[in-house]
């Protein structure tokens, strides 16, 4: 063999997974077909200014510092974290009315108190009880497997409280929220939440509530910008023994009597090695990089059941001032019913329409990623068809920036489209095109309560031997859960290969 293990890709979960297995001794090499590594959790430059390609913020940093506490390193001799606080600025389009939002849990009760006393206690009655039972799941889902069923047995005799409290699991977010609170101020402060989840209210699992008790540590944004976070795990990869390899294509898997037993890249070369550990999407590397005819068709037709997350599209903005915002990050705040009505209306029907910005950034605010002097960066997220109604990107892009920036302006940011000297934008094609991210999907598959933990692909395959799989389609659908599915893949493939050396 010419490696032990051999990962493919080197977004956040396939770094993780690499540097894992190689600080455990094993021959690891990490192919990534980009020139750069970190996919979505990644930064560019262009024209003097840096932007994040698609992940801003970092949430339930604690991962992170698992990741280097079981590589035997320190996270911070790798990577800063700048705390962000106030954690958002929200804007109510209706009232025109601005909120600072804390990064604390005590900051955020007392700003629904304003509001309504009876509203900040019982916020306060969930973070001390169900929110602290859900953050204590999440940490048990996040780090250990969840593919099968007698993980998620584990996890209910661990916590009997949930069953309990199965509606904190089952209950749509919406229905929660206005179940427990009773001012419609609460109610449009807390829906953003499941906006962040990549759902409606109507639809988002009531499970998204445990945000406020997990980032009860705050808040942060990596010193240099989102691309430093990755590019310090591929540090930390080397560091530790790893191989990388940027610019280099996996075209399929090499099977060997039903095993996987290395790769074959796009110019046929062959790879060998006793483990593949996959980061890609699992959709397209069962049905594109294993085959169909190596899979049973029980698995096949699961893998075409999976619901795509909705797919977003990015613009990114030079200015030439400094935008005025008292938070790094901005967000519209709207009731759980008129986002309902957005997302039947528009999201799926696939109307293509800026409506749906959700959150502006600007990294340059604290002075954490570079601009050209007196200059300073935006960029805002929306929702977005991977095939709209009214034509295809090529065609429709720059027109629905254009009307995205006249958002902007309108809403978050007055006169600031007076201010931009460059802007671009990235759709669902450009994800789909130069990530390799199916449908443009940056969570990959749904984020519904019955697309987690043993409804989504398992860690270890169950039709191939020796095959492995971590990312965003695997486990949790964000930069925390790739980086905890990596971990897990690792040792699953440490004990698989150390179980047979005993033997």
């Amino acid at each position: 063999m010419d490696y032990d293990v051999i990962v493919i890709g080197a977004g956040a979960g396939g770094l993780s997974a690499g540097a894992s297995i190689a600080a455990g001794g094993l021959k690891t090499l990490v192919l990534e077909q980009a020139d750069f590594v970190g996919g979505c959790a990644s930064s560019f430059d262009r024209d003097g200014f840096r932007f994040d390609t698609g992940a801003c913020i970092i949430e339930m940093a604690r991962a992170h510092d698992w990741f280097y506490e079981r590589l035997g390193l320190q996270r911070e001799d790798y990577i800063k974290f700048i705390p962000t606080d106030p954690a958002f600025e929200m804007i109510d389009p209706l009232s025109g009315n601005r909120y600072l939002v804390p990064s604390s849990i005590e900051g955020v009760a007392e700003m629904i108190r304003q509001h309504s006393a009876e509203d900040a206690q019982a916020f306060t009655d969930f973070i001390r009880g169900p929110g602290r039972m859900l953050d204590e799941l999440v940490d048990v889902v996040f780090t250990t497997p969840q593919g099968r069923l007698r993980h998620l047995a584990k996890v209910f005799t661990r916590f009997p409280r949930l069953i309990t409290n199965a509606r904190y699991l089952l209950t749509p977010y919406g229905k929660l929220v206005n179940d427990l609170f009773r001012h419609p101020f609460t109610r449009s402060f807390l829906s953003y939440y499941s906006a962040i989840g990549g759902l409606p209210p109507s639809i988002q699992s009531a499970v998204m509530l445990w945000g406020y008790y997990g980032e009860r540590d705050g808040m942060f944004y990596p010193k240099g910008g989102m691309g430093e976070l990755t590019r310090a795990m591929a540090k930390a990869l080397i560091d530790v023994g790893g191989e990388l390899q940027v610019g280099t294509s996996v075209q399929r898997l090499h099977l060997e009597k039903g095993k996987a037993r290395g790769v074959v890249l796009e110019d046929g070369t062959i790879i060998r090695s006793r483990a593949v550990v996959s980061n890609v999407n699992a959709r397209t590397l069962y049905l594109n990089m294993v085959g169909e005819e190596h899979i049973p068709g029980a698995i096949v037709k699961g893998l075409e059941s999976y619901e795509f997350s909705p797919a977003c599209a990015v613009a990114y903005l030079g200015l030439d001032y400094k935008p005025p915002m008292k938070a790094q990050h901005m967000i519209a705040m709207t009731s759980p019913e008129l986002m309902d009505k957005f997302w039947s209306g528009f999201v799926n029907k696939n109307v293509a329409v800026p409506q749906g910005v959700g959150l502006v950034s600007s990294s340059t605010r604290e002075n954490a990623t570079p601009a050209p002097a007196g200059c300073h960066s935006l960029t805002f997220m929306t929702v977005a068809p991977r095939h709209p109604s009214s034509g295809e990107w090529s065609r429709i892009k720059w027109d629905y920036l254009d009307q995205g920036i006249d958002m902007v302006d309108a809403l978050f940011l007055p006169g600031v489209k007076d201010h931009i000297i460059m802007k671009t934008i990235a759709t669902p094609e450009d994800f789909e095109n130069r990530l390799l991210i199916p449908n443009g999907s940056i969570y990959a598959f749904s984020m519904s309560i019955w697309s987690q933990m043993l409804f989504r692909p398992s860690n270890r395959s169950r039709c191939i031997r020796d095959l492995y799989l971590c990312g965003a389609s695997t486990h949790c659908g964000s930069v925390p859960g790739a980086v905890c599915s990596g971990m897990i893949a690792a040792d699953l493939v440490m004990g698989d290969m150390n179980g047979r050396r005993k033997r």
